[in-house]
């Protein structure tokens, strides 16, 4: 049970190049699985030293089990002792602290071709622990393989009739006893912990899955010392339902879903929600008083929609696209996509995992307009968009992986507060009458709580933040806003099912989600007041289904929507005696006769896709380049024709699941004998210049149009085929 498959191998090895930085010389060591920076590291850790002309090229080790101690003319010493490198460039350098290094305050000393560079680090027993991450960021997706096939997620509970096995790959992990390994606040029975075979520094912990945590969803998982020690990063794993859950009866185990519910949002004044489908690349809208889906809005493929919200008028939406790195923007009025816009901003944003809109904010001088800031965990920075204008005007510093957004428009205007996972912070984001955007000092809640949503209550800037790694019974905190001291910890989840995380608020009641137990608590907030001398939280616990992952208030119909990720339903409780009022099969759309439809079918029909009625010309004899024009529908800012090859099309046995590639194109593969050039659009007109090399084979192609409203259909039909004859 202990192996490192290749893929796993090269991103440990190589990582995430971080920004350089203005001036030379060292700026930062961090611990290279979370990237999380406090000094403070363990013999054996695998850092990354972040800087700039540190070196003059570019390398890698060609053989992690054995990496050097001298590549391409750099070494590192700590305390005088080499240390292998993994990877060097000149923004950023991989090495593993050799175990030989003694505890203490040390200097580490860098030399290359481009110069010698020192700084301090502590080295201790228990230094800070990573998990490594699929993207190499040290968030999203964990580096986490099944156990018993090394498959990687999503996982089910149970692999070959048997409990499943996670392998959870890390580094700087204190595993001089048993580590603790939670997932959405619940422990799991780890089975082994220690070294990984084929990689120095690389640590490995199997962890069983428990049965109760079937139909989870997308839930968090860390792992601390025992005792109550240093923590890691939060990262993420997918738990699928088993047979007999969910809206789909599975073909297998650990086989994705094509449907996976996210986020959910209330459009105001109507009794409509708009539901994010993070693997069918779509948005849901569901009609509350008639319980059922009645519009899907197709997203670009690869968009993996995490998160919604929606303006105080209910016109316009803004949704993360975290396999873009980009953020929708949904006209309610068409329900289609009007603009995609990407996060940057003079530096990189990638990540997006949470979104506020705040209106009405005075960014400068005689200048207010409606905003919202998206949350960027990857890039540790928020996004500030100008609704009006459609674009990113600022880009906002804040701590390590920031992962919830709250606000208060009536008692804070032009605040808002971001937790940081990895730092244990909350950062003020101050936008009030200012010519630039920046950043207040950031709220200290500990270097080892890890913070994931935040609530902001009106009027009184006291915070309610959930930290649902840590407690099984479900333990948030109430922060003073002003100072970052915490008034109260409070438990809200007494039947001991799993961590808090995700919270609505009204008339006085906190609404939080417990997705590892598939429940929702209402908790009425109790001030100070006589002889109750601190804040207080009265809490009820409600079954709502499994995989309760989001929540939105409806105010018109007094509901609560709790979006069930496992069951694929949206939960109604009724907020005047918080009793289940009615269930919506939140998978099925508009145009489905039953909820068994687990594929893309959905957003391949849905009204605001691009549709192809014909192509001329269709076919070619010769290479000569010529001009094509596509007919149809729905191109208004179409960005892209492609030309694919067909046996290399969904349902040539890619199995389900997100087939997007997350933001590198649609699906299948682009045939590289074509070139398109000079695109122009109309919304039922595309015309294109194509130029065929002479080694195009004989044979169809699926032409593909791709718009911010998604793409043509990937299913061929005598519309879309084009062919070379010969």
């Amino acid at each position: 049970m202990k192996k490192v498959p290749s893929a796993l191998a090269g991103s440990v090895v190589i990582l995430t190049l971080l920004a350089p930085s203005a001036a030379g010389g060292i700026t930062k060591v961090v611990n290279a699985a979370s990237f999380t920076s406090n000094n403070t590291f363990s013999p054996g850790t695998i850092i990354t030293v972040k800087g700039d002309n540190l070196a003059n090229t570019t390398a890698a080790a060609p053989d992690p089990i054995t990496p050097p101690l001298e590549l391409s003319g750099v070494t590192l010493r700590i305390d005088g002792v080499p240390s292998a490198l993994f990877y060097v460039s000149p923004t950023q350098i991989n090495a593993r602290i050799d175990p030989l290094v003694k505890f203490g305050t040390k200097t580490l000393s860098l030399s290359s071709p481009a110069g010698t560079f020192t700084t301090q680090i502590e080295i201790v027993q228990a230094g800070s622990p990573g998990i490594f991450s699929l993207a190499g960021t040290g968030t999203r997706e964990g580096a986490i393989l099944n156990a018993v096939t090394f498959d990687g997620g999503p996982f089910s509970v149970t692999t070959l009739g048997q409990p499943t096995y996670l392998a959870i790959y890390a580094t700087g992990v204190d595993l001089s006893s048993k580590p603790i390994v939670t997932v959405g606040g619940v422990s799991l029975p780890v089975l082994f912990s220690g070294p990984a075979p084929g990689f120095i520094g690389l640590q490995q912990i199997n962890a069983q899955l428990l049965a109760q945590l079937a139909g989870a969803g997308r839930v968090s998982l860390m792992i601390a010392t025992a005792g109550g020690g240093k923590t890691t990063n939060v990262v993420e794993i997918v738990i699928l339902p088993s047979p007999g859950q969910g809206p789909f009866a599975p073909d297998r185990e650990n086989q994705s879903r094509s449907r996976e519910l996210a986020a959910i949002a209330w459009i105001p004044n109507t009794s409509l929600a708009l539901l994010t489908d993070e693997n069918d690349d779509v948005v849901r809208v569901i009609d509350v008083k008639a319980r059922k889906v009645t519009k899907t809005i197709a997203l670009p493929e690869g968009a993996e929609p995490v998160a919604v919200a929606v303006d105080s008028a209910g016109k316009i939406a803004v949704v993360a696209e975290r396999g873009r790195n980009k953020a929708a923007i949904l006209d309610l009025t068409s329900f289609k996509v009007s603009d995609e816009v990407s996060l940057n901003f003079g530096a990189t944003a990638s990540g997006p995992a949470a979104i506020a809109i705040l209106p009405n904010v005075a960014l400068a001088a005689n200048s207010r307009m409606d905003v919202a800031l998206v949350l960027n965990s990857d890039t540790d920075n928020v996004s500030i968009l100008d609704l009006a204008a459609k674009r990113v005007i600022g880009l906002v510093d804040v701590g390590r992986a920031p992962r919830g957004i709250g606000s208060d428009v009536a008692g804070s205007p032009g605040l808002a507060f971001v937790t940081n996972q990895s730092d244990g912070t909350i950062s003020v984001v101050d936008l009030n009458q200012m010519t630039q955007v920046k950043a207040a000092k950031p709220l200290n809640l500990g270097a080892d709580v890890r913070p994931q949503s935040i609530l902001v209550l009106p009027g009184i800037r006291v915070g309610v933040v959930t930290e649902p790694d840590r407690h099984e019974t479900g333990r948030v905190m109430l922060v003073d806003l002003n100072t970052g001291s915490i008034l109260a910890d409070v438990d809200v989840n007494p039947d001991r099912s799993g961590g808090a995380s995700e919270m609505a608020f009204f008339e006085g009641t906190v609404y939080f989600t417990n997705q590892s137990g598939g429940s929702v608590t209402a908790a009425k907030v109790i001030p100070p007041s006589g002889a109750q001398t601190s804040w207080a939280l009265a809490p009820r616990t409600i079954k709502a289904g499994i995989g309760a992952r989001a929540l939105a208030i409806d105010q018109i119909d007094r509901l609560l929507l709790v979006a069930n990720q496992g069951s694929g339903e949206v939960v109604l409780i009724d907020l005047n005696t918080n009793q289940i009022a009615g269930r919506i099969n939140a998978v099925r759309s508009e145009d489905e006769d039953d909820g068994k439809h687990d594929d893309h079918g959905d957003r391949d029909r849905a009204a605001n896709a691009p549709v192809i009625s014909s192509l001329a010309p269709n076919k070619v004899t010769t290479r000569t380049p010529f001009t094509m024009t596509i007919y149809g529908k729905n191109f208004t800012g179409a960005s892209e024709v492609v030309f694919l090859d067909p046996e290399s099309l969904p349902g040539q046995g890619k199995g389900r699941g997100n087939s997007g590639d997350h933001g590198k194109g649609p699906s299948g593969r682009k045939d590289p004998a074509f070139t398109v050039t000079n695109l122009q659009a109309t919304a039922t007109q595309v015309t294109v210049n194509v130029a065929i090399t002479a080694a195009a084979s004989k044979g169809e192609r699926l032409v593909r149009v791709l718009t911010p409203n998604g793409e043509s259909s990937s299913v061929m039909s005598s519309a879309n085929t084009f062919t070379v004859v010969q």
